[in-house]
């Protein structure tokens, strides 16, 4: 009986130290080359790249801090309706089911490839995007309109995989095509409303900065706001919001209530709106802001990360 225990330990112990070794092993950069960062597990790979991001080890057993849990979010939570989520083509059908197709940026077309997009269909102003990237090409006259320069970055986009190199899971299974999205305005404010457990806790406006070029619109963060609408100390680092002081939007209770049935099944998601002429549109829904590597204060991490409660972490 004593020397079955033994043994066994004996075992275990090996087991633990060959995965300790392959997990160090795996997660060196000389090898993601030698077999590919395709193959190195999720779970390292994100470990890995924690640590390099971050500067300290991630503690998957026991994630305290906002990057810590939605980087263990990438590895254990992974609920099928979040690559519908993060799909800006299927994101409209979920905007649709749960509040009405009203709160969904209007849909003007649908291609595989942009050398497919039909410009003889399209009218004089959209906006064009690949349906799991975050670029754009913005058209405010197609006449004057150069569509292979558009052709040539969407191209680039769709070659983005944000899975293979952050591994946001949603993100792995997303049918990869281009979408045309009704041109909404110059110089637009975005509402990312945080939603913890389904609750709107904080909403971080961004102001869009529209270029004469077509690119993406340039962004300056105006602050994090509270239930009641108070600017908080919450900072971007890279992009700090200084004496800005925005005005809450007339629709905010509305955009809330709206975010909040978008969000319910997340322990975190950012639901991005934009309130325009009236109405709350859906933009998208971010899991992983920064791909999992927000650049908050370690105070406000560790915050925002105890308002997460994940399932068999937290209970």
């Amino acid at each position: 009986m004593f020397a079955r225990k033994l043994l066994s330990d004996i075992y275990h112990f090996i087991i633990r130290i060959f995965k300790r070794v392959q997990r160090h092993l795996l997660g060196l950069p000389i090898a993601q080359k030698i077999i590919g960062k395709a193959y190195v597990p999720d779970r390292i790979y994100v470990m890995k790249e924690y640590k390099e991001r971050i500067g300290k080890p991630m503690d998957m057993k026991h994630p305290k801090t906002f990057n810590e849990k939605n980087n263990w979010r990438k590895i254990y939570d992974r609920k099928p309706i979040y690559t519908a989520m993060v799909d800006k083509y299927l994101l409209k059908s979920v905007i649709a089911e749960r509040i009405g197709s009203q709160y969904a940026i209007p849909l003007i077309g649908v291609w595989d490839d942009p050398k497919d997009i039909d410009w003889n269909s399209m009218p004089d102003q959209f906006v064009l995007k690949c349906n799991h990237a975050s670029g754009c090409v913005v058209c405010t006259n197609l006449q004057s309109f150069d569509k292979q320069r558009a052709i040539a970055i969407l191209s680039k986009e769709q070659k983005k995989d944000k899975y293979l190199n952050h591994r946001e899971w949603p993100y792995k299974n997303v049918k990869r095509k281009i979408i045309a999205e009704a041109y909404m305005g110059e110089n637009l404010i975005e509402y990312k409303n945080y939603c913890f457990n389904g609750k709107v806790q904080y909403t971080f406006v961004f102001k869009n900065y529209s270029l004469k070029s077509g690119d993406k619109p340039d962004v300056d963060f105006c602050g994090a706001y509270d239930r009641q609408w108070n600017k908080t100390g919450i900072e971007i680092l890279i992009d700090p919001s200084g004496d800005v002081v925005m005005e809450k939007p007339a629709l905010y209770e509305k955009m809330v209530s709206l975010a909040e049935k978008m969000a319910r099944e997340c322990p975190f998601v950012s639901v991005d709106c934009f309130i325009i002429n009236n109405r709350v549109y859906i933009n998208e829904m971010t899991l992983f802001p920064k791909a999992g590597y927000s650049e908050f204060d370690e105070t406000w991490d560790s915050v925002l990360g105890d308002m997460i409660k994940l399932p068999g972490v937290d209970d």
